[in-house]
């Protein structure tokens, strides 16, 4: 069981410095051990070869991890166009988007995979010019099926490129009923979590608290754990943070 003091969180991914100095002024004690590791691809044809096919296109990302690849692509020399229409899931992800010279990038409101692409749906059905466009899915290899379905739903046509590989790690969580909370960053983390025992074993014994960035997560993190998850205001590890000290205090 957790001792009294500080609360003490496990964490399924690495934090920056600043997110630690912060988690440490919140009165959080950290534990860090990633659910995942990211593999960005080395193959450049498929990514040059799908933007060179595609005669009007939109670029969509679903995560700061396709950003990263394709900037990685940018400085291997491929020919990656920045006036195309560019959609991100969420604000951390145009930003990543922004710093690599993509400055016109638009957002849903509700920043989950599902309202990206009724966005990207509304905005193709009223603008005759994007009409013929095809959306190209800069993804991983563990992507959701939900944004795909919705616009394959629609008519629009759509392809995923796969630009990074998302590997599950296998996870010491032997210690895991003495931490205060346990915070998630993704399904795939779930995933790493459950394949390495985080909800077989003492099944009649539950969980800490349970914390999710986002919706997606949670709808994951719930199933698995049969448990309340709560869910970040804001795809933000710093708003993610100080909800784990409110709820902890």
């Amino acid at each position: 069981m957790p001792e009294p003091g500080n609360p003490h969180i496990l964490i399924t991914r690495d934090l920056s410095n600043d997110q630690l100095s912060l988690a440490g002024k919140l009165g959080l004690r950290v534990t860090m051990r990633p659910a995942i590791s990211i593999e960005f691809s080395q193959d450049w044809m498929p990514v040059q070869n799908a933007i060179d096919r595609a005669n009007e296109s939109i670029f969509v990302f679903t995560s700061q991890n396709g950003v990263k690849a394709v900037e990685q692509f940018k400085q291997a020399g491929i020919n990656v166009p920045d006036d195309v229409p560019v959609y991100a899931v969420g604000t951390k992800t145009k930003k990543a988007l922004r710093n690599i010279g993509f400055m016109n990038v638009k957002t849903p409101q509700q920043q989950n995979s599902v309202g990206l692409a009724h966005l990207i749906i509304d905005d193709i059905l009223n603008s005759p010019e994007l009409k013929n466009a095809e959306v190209i899915h800069f993804c991983g290899d563990k992507r959701r099926d939900e944004f795909r379905h919705y616009l394959t739903e629609s008519e629009i046509r759509i392809k995923d490129l796969v630009v990074y590989k998302t590997t599950l790690n296998q996870m010491n969580l032997k210690d895991r009923h003495t931490f205060d909370g346990i915070l998630f960053y993704s399904p795939s983390a779930v995933q790493a979590f459950r394949q390495s025992g985080g909800f077989l074993e003492n099944a009649d014994e539950d969980l800490p608290e349970l914390f999710a960035i986002g919706s997606t997560t949670a709808e994951e993190l719930s199933i698995e754990s049969g448990q309340h998850v709560h869910i970040s205001p804001e795809p933000d590890t710093k708003d993610f943070l100080r909800l784990v000290a409110r709820v902890l205090e």
